[in-house]
């Protein structure tokens, strides 16, 4: 067998791959002898026909279709062996006569992983970020719960932005799902739960009072009467709110628990932002190409992803689509950017974990497993037979190398050694109740 390679765009390889006339004398041999088995010849015995009778019968058309079926194959994957190729999607093959129409010439191209040359990542600086929570964050977030448990009370006032005006609807312009004639409805004035010209209208309004608004192209006014005004009564800050709020017995304790709260949620975000930062800034100085048919698989896993949040609130892909008035190749369209770079970042750690001769050890794996099992709250042996199930204990060593790059790229870049999780996703988890 002769081959010969080329590099494409797009790490993509094509194998130019001559077979001798006698290899595929010897396919066609070996094809008669299997489909003479198979095809009774009028006037023969079942594999008796001899083969210029059986090449008369079934055509010689069929007999090369059934030799290429399994010539192919055969020398495709001694052409990848000879080469040294490492294919990561199936060939694509053009199938030609050879030289002087003797033989064959086969023409396969693949994808295959790009070779990527890392930069000096230790000369990269990224400062890591600290922001302390402060005095005013943590008055946001009383004040927020506060809100949340407020009152609703009527008052014999005028309505005023934040205030809540219970009403009827009059009339309005058809094409306004909320403004249906006949229909009451709470609505806060300034929240946007109405068109701006409708809580415009609103403010200053008392109970009794009938309102109108022009909306922008409605033939007719909206009408409304309102029916109460209500106002939202705060509850005291006091040692008794942080009881009725939390397990903390005193106002003090409550505002030192947020704080706690907000400085680990803070944390967690700044050591995400970094870990971004640092990827963006690898990225950056790492120039190579990614295999489409990599891309193409992430953007499906993104929609799959997408699909089954939409599923657990009741929709589906195709509703949310029109609800954007897209379909859903425009969806893949979309995604398909972030799916360029969840592709690139994998494919970057990998390569940073080779380089730095990074593994997983069976003692990570135990912890990460026992950690899983007890996110899932399952016993650690269901999960870890799952895991055992299609590979997905191999996807979450990966993953966990993944990781272990992320932190040491995090580490070399900034000196923070915050680590975390990559970008790349871990193995889906064990739906409820199943190992």
């Amino acid at each position: 067998m002769k081959v010969e390679t080329r590099n494409e765009a797009a790490s993509r390889v094509v194998l130019e791959i001559d077979v001798a006339e006698d290899v595929v004398a010897r396919a066609m041999d070996q094809a008669y002898a299997q489909l003479v088995r198979r095809v009774q010849v009028p006037g023969f015995r079942r594999g008796k026909a001899p083969r210029p009778v059986f090449e008369r019968h079934v055509g010689t058309e069929t007999l090369r279709e059934e030799a290429l079926r399994r010539l192919v194959p055969e020398q495709y994957s001694e052409a990848v062996e000879q080469t040294g190729v490492s294919p990561i999607t199936r060939p694509s093959i053009e199938i030609k006569d050879g030289a002087d129409g003797k033989g064959l010439h086969l023409t396969a191209t693949v994808d295959v992983y790009p070779a990527i040359t890392l930069p000096d990542y230790r000369a990269i600086r990224i400062t890591a970020e600290h922001t302390p929570v402060s005095d005013e964050d943590v008055d946001r977030a009383i004040e927020d719960i506060r809100d949340r448990h407020g009152r609703l009370t009527s008052v014999a006032e005028p309505a005023r932005r934040g205030d809540f005006v219970l009403l009827a609807v009059v009339s309005a312009p058809e094409g306004h799902e909320r403004l249906q004639p006949g229909r009451e409805l709470l609505a806060e004035v300034g929240g946007g739960l109405l068109p701006e010209p409708v809580e415009a209208a609103l403010e200053g309004a008392s109970a009794g009072d009938e309102r109108s608004a022009d909306l922008p192209g409605a033939a007719q006014p909206v009408v409304v009467r309102v029916t109460d005004v209500r106002r939202k009564e705060l509850p005291p800050l006091d040692d008794a709110f942080a009881r009725t709020v939390s397990d903390r017995p005193t106002l003090e304790a409550l505002r030192d628990g947020l704080r706690e709260k907000l400085q680990a949620e803070r944390t967690a975000e700044e050591a995400r932002a970094l870990r971004e930062r640092v990827l963006d800034a690898v990225l950056a100085q790492t120039a190579f190409d990614v295999p489409e048919s990599l891309v193409a698989h992430e953007v499906e896993h993104i929609l799959e992803d997408l699909a089954d949040r939409l599923r657990s609130r009741g929709l589906t892909l195709e509703s949310y689509a029109r609800a954007l008035n897209k379909d859903e190749a425009a969806l893949r369209s979309d995604a398909r950017e972030g799916a360029l770079r969840r592709v690139r970042s994998r494919l970057l750690l990998e390569t940073v974990a080779e380089r730095e001769a990074l593994s997983v050890s069976e003692e990570e794996m135990r912890a990460e497993v026992e950690n899983l099992a007890a996110e899932l709250k399952q016993d650690v042996a269901k999960v870890r037979a799952w895991l055992a199930e299609g590979g997905r204990q191999e996807g979450l060593r990966e993953t966990l190398l993944r990781r272990k790059a992320m932190a040491f790229l995090v580490d070399a870049v900034s000196g923070a050694g915050t680590g975390g999780s990559p970008p790349a996703a871990a193995p889906e988890p064990p739906p409820p109740n199943t190992p």
